[in-house]
């Protein structure tokens, strides 16, 4: 595993200069000369960086993946200041950069969308990854959704010269019973000439059962869906043409889906099909949560099979993506990219109660009351995203200027899909039979219009100044709704159709800077400080079609077409030092970011106060080489995040929140075998509703042997079988508990696990 001392990358639209991250290498004293490439293929050098930049290289990425890890949980060891990820869930919800949200990108195509569906890491086979490329900290650059950072995923391409044949095969298991096994196989096929390269490949993963460190089964995720008994492919093909030496012309299509094949599912219990009247009387008056503990009880809630369900979770994705460079256009460099990306998400079933019940419960206090309508539904939702890119890069003496425009169009559509609330309470919950679909959320069309410009200016041999600007116009067009109680009310209870929340059209305006310094102390050591402003939107689907009710009129609603349309903006600051000599290479920096408004969830619903927020703390990392085939490797994140309530800074909600996160690693590599241990510590986490998240340390072991031909790799996750709470579950159990029980939500992080794999090119 040895890695290169040299690193060619681009990341579109502007030439961002990202760090060496190295690891599996004997000392190398060239990294802050790595050299790195632009978008429109200039050189430069990762020196010339006045900011947090990390690349995580195929090799490092391998022994993650080969060893055992999901693409987020590795990117959560890889990436200092990246939340851990769980690696059963189907979601990167809550998994931060810097404590906020990062914008994740493929081959520059950015996979987050106004509708904030969290399954960006739900998107690529880690086979066809190449490197990914990360900017710690809020950008100006990019516009909305980057506040935390940048993370971009390059994938793999075709080279000159014979044809190539790259196959991998591995398993993975922790030995409980003949379901827990994973088993993985891809293949894929490049080669060319010095004008026309290509690349095609077909990477497939077939999931078991996942049991947790008492060896016990985890519970299947009806709030964001698990990848238990799941099958994933991924069939990605690319070309790159260069007619000359200053034109090149890219192609890549990729088709992914992920979808789950289970006969598992939750058993709700016997009060699924309890009458109402027997437990009215101890719930009348109370809200929600006392409402679902009468017909949830959460001592019977168990993973059961004999789950009958056609419309199971999944995850299915189109992306094409053009990209076009020319070295001298009227003296320019310039980038142009055209963009095309379809999705569609399916979600397990989830419990409902119908709003005439819950008047019921609230209102009546005696006589002949029905039986209560106990519903389950699982939406389904779609993005189409039209995007583009244009930039354009002129080189003066002793400056850089690059400058351009951006545009997406995006349609969110989405519903969900009632099932038959006798058939399902008949069956605890195990047995599903499709009734009607009614409007999930309000579909939305968005349209992102931004104009941005940045120059780099060497001052000095020594010192260089980085400024830019953006404007960016953001417009929703939303349809009219009517709220899902309400439709259910009219489906299962027979009301009438209620008054529809009206549509209408919003926009907002935003500018955004960026500024920055950058000294040389010496040629292998520097110094920065900048300032850089982001900012994010509401997600419309979550913050607008929400409204209350006097039987079937309206009386108050959150609209676009009376509520304006605001987002959140955040001044970022950071100080860093970097250092690279034959024996260690460190990166280090302090940030303090500060926004003017928080976001919120009450009972899954986005509101937008007022209140500051603020989020500061240090990242770094060191990597050491004790000698020419020891090394290790350490890095941290230290995190506060608090809001402004009524004048006093108080701990944020543990829902948002990121926790302190630590990676130490100790390894051995002499290029023909080589293993690594490491440790990953994750801090408690509290806030001002006095919630907590409570922190654990993972052990791994990983490693490799070379064979004559090809390679094997091995690793054993959670080495000492450790049970605890995934930092998924317990932010779930936050946002989700006031309507359902907390058990239902309760997912165990998996036990240890063995994992071998085989890997050759030919």
């Amino acid at each position: 595993m040895n890695t290169k001392k040299a690193v060619s990358f681009s990341l579109s639209p502007l030439a961002l200069v990202i760090s060496a991250h190295l690891a599996h290498a004997a000392p190398s004293a060239a990294n802050t000369e790595t050299i790195i490439v632009t978008g429109s293929k200039i050189q430069t050098t990762i020196a010339d960086s006045a900011s947090t930049n990390w690349v995580i290289t195929n090799e490092e990425l391998t022994r993650e993946i080969q060893g055992g890890e999901s693409l987020k949980g590795a990117l959560g060891k890889l990436i200092p200041s990246f939340d851990f990820g769980s690696t059963n869930a189907r979601t990167n919800a809550s998994q931060n950069l810097r404590g906020r949200s990062a914008q994740i990108m493929i081959d520059g195509v950015a996979l987050n969308a106004a509708r904030t569906i969290s399954r960006q890491l739900d998107s690529i086979d880690p086979f066809n990854v190449a490197r990914v490329e990360v900017l710690s900290g809020a950008t100006s650059i990019y516009g909305a959704g980057a506040t935390g950072g940048i993370i971009n995923i390059i994938t793999k391409r075709g080279e000159a010269g014979d044809a190539q044949l790259e196959v991998q095969t591995g398993v993975t298991t922790g030995f409980n019973n003949s379901e827990d096994l994973t088993k993985k196989a891809a293949v894929a096929v490049s080669g060319g000439s010095e004008t026309l390269q290509g690349r095609l490949s077909v990477a497939y993963e077939g999931k078991g059962a996942a049991y947790d460190g008492n060896g016990d089964p985890i519970l299947p995720d009806v709030t964001q869906t698990d990848t238990q008994f799941n099958d994933s492919i991924d069939v990605m093909g690319n070309l790159d043409y260069s007619p000359d030496d200053e034109q090149h012309l890219s192609l890549t299509a990729q088709y992914y889906n992920s979808q789950q094949d289970t006969d598992y599912g939750i058993d709700y219990g016997p009060k699924t099909s309890v009458p109402v009247g027997n437990i009215y009387p101890d719930y009348a008056g109370y809200g929600d949560v006392e409402l679902y503990a009468g017909l949830i009880d959460s001592s019977y809630l168990k993973r059961s099979d004999g789950l009958v369900l056609s419309e199971q979770p999944f995850t299915e994705r189109l992306m094409l993506n053009t990209q076009y460079s020319h070295a001298n256009v009227a003296g320019h460099s310039l980038l142009a990219q055209v963009y095309y990306r379809e999705e569609t998400f399916g979600n397990f079933p989830f419990p409902m109660i119908s709003e005439s019940f819950k008047q019921k419960v609230d209102y009546a206090l005696s006589g002949d009351i029905s039986a209560p309508t106990l519903a389950f539904g699982a939406s389904e939702q779609s993005n189409d995203v039209l995007g583009g890119k244009l930039l354009l890069q002129k080189d003066f003496t002793q400056a850089t200027l690059n400058y351009g425009v951006d545009y997406s169009h995006e349609t969110f559509s989405a519903f969900q899909r009632i099932y038959d609330p006798s058939v399902s309470a008949t069956s605890q919950g195990l047995s599903f039979k499709h009734k009607a679909n009614i409007d999930r959320y309000p579909d939305f069309t968005t349209q992102n219009i931004g104009v941005f410009s940045q120059i780099d200016w060497a001052i000095t041999d020594k010192t260089n100044l980085f400024a830019g600007i953006r404007y960016q116009n953001t417009e929703y067009d939303g349809d009219s709704f009517v709220s899902v109680y309400k439709q259910l009310a009219t489906l299962l209870d027979g009301k009438p159709q209620a008054e529809a929340i009206p549509g209408g059209k919003a926009d907002k305006d935003i500018w955004l800077f960026n500024a920055g310094i950058k000294y040389d102390l010496t040629d292998k050591q520097q110094v920065w400080a900048n300032f850089s402003q982001g900012f994010n939107m509401p997600d419309p689907s979550k913050f607008y079609g929400y409204g209350s009710y006097s039987g079937s009129a309206l009386d108050d609603y959150v609209s676009v077409s009376n509520v304006g349309l605001d987002g959140q903006k955040i001044d970022s600051y950071e100080l860093g030092w970097r250092l690279s000599n034959a024996s260690f290479n460190t990166q280090l920096s302090a940030y303090y970011s500060l926004s003017d408004k928080t976001y919120k969830y009450s009972n899954t619903q986005l509101e937008l106060d007022n209140n500051e927020q603020r989020i500061y703390g240090l990242e770094g990392q060191v990597n050491y080489y004790i000698s020419d085939n020891w090394y290790s490797r350490l890095q941290g994140h230290l995190v506060e995040s608090e809001e402004k309530d009524k004048g006093t800074w108080k701990d944020l909600s543990i829902y948002t929140a990121s926790p302190s996160t630590a990676m130490a690693a100790i390894g051995y590599d002499n290029f023909d075998w080589g293993t690594e241990l490491n440790l990953q510590h994750v801090g408690d986490l509290s806030d001002k509703e006095g919630d907590r998240l409570e922190g654990y340390e993972l052990v791994g072991l990983n490693g490799y042997y070379t064979l004559p031909v090809g390679q094997i790799n091995f690793g054993i996750q959670n080495l000492l079988d450790k049970d605890y709470l995934t930092i998924w579950s317990q932010k779930a159990q936050k946002v989700y508990s006031p309507s359902i029980p907390a058990d239902l939500v309760t997912y165990q992080g998996v036990g240890r696990t063995f994992s071998l794999s085989y890997s050759a090119t030919f």
